[in-house]
């Protein structure tokens, strides 16, 4: 099963970050300097374009390998890059089944306090939000309590899948508590890309 894993951290231990997961159809580059060795650097974090069509977000994500100063670290697992991610959706689209998100700081669990937020941007306007809240897949019952999964498979009761699709206009944004470090695994249905 295709899937793509992602450790994140918030080097902020006294602010959170709006972390904007994907930029819909904004532009997030920019170009940045590197503070220890001055080379220009291409990013795509930048939240400009979003906050002016009125996305609230801090930053947006971004390899940390490409943007080392940025306060929200993201790095892949594996052979994935976010950047690999990112191509993917805003090229193909992908169809999310399952979300596993993993807490790794061992003294606070509020990452499960939060919510992802997601919308459909367009030109002109802005769309309509929807949210996963993730204490609600909170298991009080299980033995791990670090790990939630969001499962997105199967069907509703008037037939239509219950996939993520993650298609290029799609707006998804997650706040990332102050010194948060926790894992986000994304698993597709079947193949990557293919939105029907």
């Amino acid at each position: 099963m295709a899937q793509a894993t992602f450790d994140i951290v918030n080097t902020d231990s006294s602010n959170a970050v709006k972390l904007c997961m994907l930029p819909g159809i904004y532009n997030t580059m920019k170009f940045t300097q590197d503070a220890s060795s001055k080379a220009a650097l291409l990013t795509f974090s930048d939240p400009t374009a979003l906050v002016a069509a009125g996305y609230a977000c801090d930053q947006v994500a971004d390899d940390a390998v490409f943007d080392p100063n940025a306060a929200v670290q993201v790095t892949g697992v594996g052979r994935v890059m976010f950047r690999d991610f990112l191509n993917t959706v805003q090229r193909v689209g992908a169809r999310v089944n399952k979300i596993i998100i993993q807490n790794k700081n061992t003294v606070s669990q509020d990452i499960f306090d939060q919510q992802i937020e997601l919308a459909k941007t367009v030109i002109g306007a802005k769309g309509g939000m929807d949210f996963i809240t993730l204490q609600n897949y909170v298991n009080v019952n299980a033995y791990d309590r670090t790990k939630i999964t969001i499962d997105l498979s199967g069907y509703d009761e008037n037939g239509n899948s219950n996939n993520l699709f993650l298609t290029p206009e799609v707006f998804m944004a997650l706040n990332i508590p102050a010194g948060g470090h926790f894992s986000i695994q994304f698993q597709f249905n079947t193949t990557v890309g293919g939105i029907q």
